[in-house]
């Protein structure tokens, strides 16, 4: 008996230690920096912004800091803290939270840094990649354009057939025709060319409802009686031709 005290002191000792490491791990906490309107790229931001906390769930209270200062502290969710980059100098910042529990214990948020610039430079950023953007989209627009106006006087309209991109109903002439695969996507539909009477139109795609009701008025009115612009014979041909494709 005499021996197994001192081993049971010594067990004591090493355990007391380690239990209280464990009830003294709490889980960490989580906060997020998250643009509200403004700028933020490349770790860069500028405008209006919300820290925000996501977990751990049995928070009481929340203190916010910016370079180790605290800004803001709130006991009520969902708990975030808005700022305006306005309000700080330009340069670098450092972001962090302290959370409480309702046990009493603390959690603390891992430190991550930003940096502000003004809205002089944040335009000059958002030009950088706008511009570029702009000519992509130009240009890709310009040859889709291109490509249906002169790809569309080549291609034989024929009637019920408009393939994979569908069909669509010229608003000016009330006839149908395919929807060209490479005509430019104006996100309402596509930039169209009416090959039996030359309106420009952007159109999506028609219900199959509307193109059988524009194939009778193509029938029952006569597509020869279309307004069609007296220096384009080629599309009066092409109608022309068109009658005995079926």
């Amino acid at each position: 008996m005499k021996r197994i005290r001192p081993l049971l002191l010594i067990l004591f000792l090493f355990v007391l230690p380690i239990s209280a490491a464990a009830q003294g791990e709490t889980e960490p906490l989580v906060v997020s920096l998250n643009k509200d309107f403004g700028y933020a790229a490349g770790g860069k931001i500028q405008g209006s912004f919300s820290l925000k906390v996501r977990s751990p769930d049995d928070l009481v209270r929340v203190e916010f800091f910016i370079d180790g200062e605290i800004v803001h502290s709130t006991t009520e969710p969902p708990f975030q803290y808005k700022f305006n980059t306005a309000n700080f100098s330009v340069g670098k910042h450092s972001f962090s939270a302290m959370g409480y529990r309702a046990d009493g214990s603390q959690s603390v948020s891992s430190e991550f840094t930003r940096e502000i610039i003004d809205a002089e430079q944040a335009w000059e950023n958002v030009g950088k990649l706008i511009v570029p953007l702009f000519v992509v989209v130009g240009g890709v627009t310009l040859l889709g354009t291109l490509g249906t106006a002169f790809f569309s006087r080549k291609k034989d309209f024929k009637l019920g057939d408009y393939g994979l991109a569908g069909g669509v109903v010229c608003p000016r002439c009330r006839l149908p025709y395919s929807r060209n695969f490479l005509a430019p996507n104006l996100v309402v539909g596509k930039l169209l060319r009416c090959p039996h009477c030359g309106k420009w139109a952007i159109l999506a795609r028609a219900s199959q409802t509307a193109l059988e009701a524009a194939e009778e008025h193509y029938f029952t009115e006569g597509a020869a009686d279309v307004n069609m612009p007296e220096e384009d014979d080629a599309y009066r041909k092409l109608l022309d031709d068109s009658r005995y494709e079926l």
